[in-house]
């Protein structure tokens, strides 16, 4: 760790202790206050710089790496921004409210998975490692007086929708501003990860603005990760001009991709026949199921995604009753899935009392988290998104090794860019070639740009997350692509290409943003809880 210092004023200093995070001392007329803690004994770092005692400390948001000080600082006030008191104070409180059963999933269109410490069951808004103690709260537009200064609180809803700022003022003349991790120097982002704020959404959209107004107050920033930036007005306008870009190279196509066709289908109740023996379900849910001439029967990821529905199991009987009668259905003898979200394997077990002898697939690293969740960094606690805990798979397949049932041959890949445990499975079906993707290529014929749902673990780059994924796929012949969620096309190599390549686009783009242009660190959270 360094110590850099930063004249503001005739009697007001700053002090930072530059680490893996950033402490500050605004040092003012012989009086210490501390903003953000990223040392475990603030007291000591003061009493080596010979610096006064803190009377205050004050937090720009409670992420765990910038509350350290515990209780360390006794008869020190500790001030967080309202509503963050139980998080930082009260732990059992945090993880009975972490622990989420999501009782009402009809509410999900509205939320998108916003919970009151995470995302889609994944904790993303952690505790400090210790407690803190002589907590009190502000609320942006409080101004803060501490000897000759003020400090102005603004909101800074970026790294996390509770994060603030705080403006330095002295007799109406701004000194510096603390932006906690709106960015860090040399003008780059901490991190994405602490940027979602639902599934699939970042924050980065509305981060131009904040960081333009920031830029607008002319005065040395001090972050809470890296080093003050004297010049930070410059930096903040060069990376909003790099987001901007970022966001215009995600609307960039290359003009030559044309959408296919619908696929024509038929209709068997709230299933579609999209190919001889091919039928798909149509709710928006993801199973889809291949009948030989048999009548034996391949189900890929058993989840219809109607959780709103209180009679979902008695309807997804009564649809393979329907097949049964109608589409010479006698048994389902394997099912396959693609990745460890409930949504798509939630019914497995319904399927199993039905039809005893079915057996459950999925690739090896699919299979892996399926069978122990609790030994990988997926802290997803949804009930849909624990099926795990009570399957077990049977059939362990592998990338790219073919797997024959039958006369099908299917071929497992890894794609991830939805989550890192996710399979693919090609399945070669009465003279065609029908690739299962799951979440990670859902398209209805429309191109796909870089995309990554951050607490699912998947980064993207150059040979990873959905640049791999679409690579991947181009080294297959596919004829009809089946997606999650009711999603399909054909000219599936057409797509396949336009997308990687508006994937490639948009990399550098997104590269220029993050520290060091390291995207995977950028991605991926250092922290997962393992909640039993």
């Amino acid at each position: 760790m360094t110590t850099m210092e930063l004249w503001l004023d005739a009697d007001v200093t700053a002090y930072g202790l530059v680490g893996e995070t950033t402490t500050w001392a605004l040092v003012a007329a012989g009086r210490t206050l501390l903003i953000d803690c990223g040392t475990r004994d603030p007291a000591r770092w003061l009493a080596a710089q010979g610096l006064p005692p803190a009377e205050l400390v004050l937090h720009t948001h409670c992420q765990p790496e910038h509350t350290r000080e515990g209780d360390r600082l006794p008869g020190v006030p500790i001030r967080v921004r309202e509503g963050e008191v139980e998080r930082v104070s009260d732990l059992a409180a945090w993880r009975r409210r972490s622990r989420t059963t999501w009782d009402r999933p009809e509410e999900w269109p509205v939320t998108l998975g916003r919970e009151a410490y995470g995302i889609a069951g994944a904790i993303t808004r952690f505790p400090p490692d210790d407690r803190l103690t002589l907590v009190s709260t502000f609320a942006p537009g409080d101004l803060i007086p501490f000897g000759p200064i003020s400090l102005r609180v603004i909101a800074l809803p970026a790294h996390d929708h509770a994060a603030v700022g705080f403006i330095v003022e002295r007799d109406g003349r701004i000194l510096a501003a603390c932006i906690g991790d709106l960015f860090r120097h040399p003008g780059v982002l901490v991190n994405l990860y602490d940027l979602e704020h639902a599934y699939h959404q970042t924050a980065l959209a509305r981060m131009p603005d904040m960081l333009d107004g920031i830029a607008a107050l002319a005065c040395p920033l001090l972050p809470s990760t890296g080093p003050g930036m004297p010049d930070g007005a410059r930096l903040a306008r060069e990376l909003s001009a790099k987001i901007r870009a970022y966001l215009t190279s995600l609307e960039w196509v290359t003009g030559t991709y044309q959408e296919p066709a619908p696929v024509a289908v038929t209709r068997l109740g709230r299933w579609e026949g999209v190919h001889p023996g091919v039928w798909q379900i149509a709710n928006f849910g993801n199973a889809a199921l291949f009948i030989d001439g048999a009548g034996r029967g391949l189900l890929i990821d058993p989840g219809p995604c109607d959780f709103g529905n209180p009679d979902r199991e008695r309807d997804f009987i009564a649809d393979l009753e329907r097949f049964e009668r109608e589409a010479g259905l006698r048994t389902i003898e394997l099912m396959l899935v693609t990745h460890p979200h409930g949504d798509h394997y939630d019914l497995a077990p319904l399927v199993r009392q039905r039809y005893p002898e079915v057996r459950l697939g999925a690739m090896d690293l699919v299979a892996s988290v399926i069978d122990a969740p609790w030994d990988h960094p997926y802290p997803a606690l949804l009930p849909w998104y624990g099926q795990g805990r009570d399957e077990h798979v049977d059939v362990v397949l592998h990338p790219g090794q073919p797997f024959r049932w039958h006369d099908a041959v299917i071929v497992c890949e890894h794609l991830p860019g939805h989550t890192m445990a996710h399979a693919g499975y090609l399945v070669s079906w009465n003279g065609a070639s029908i690739a299962c993707t799951g979440d990670v290529i859902q398209n209805r014929g429309e191109s796909s740009t870089l995309f990554f749902a951050l607490c699912n673990d998947s980064p993207p780059g150059d040979a990873d997350g959905c640049l791999k994924t679409f690579a991947t796929m181009l080294r297959h012949r596919v004829d009809l692509n089946l997606g999650g969620h009711s999603s399909r096309f054909t000219s599936c190599r057409e797509l396949y290409q336009e997308s990687l390549t508006r994937m490639q686009h948009a990399l550098p783009y997104l590269r220029a943003l993050v520290f060091e242009g390291a995207c995977a660190r950028a991605c991926r959270r250092p922290l997962w809880p393992q909640v039993a």
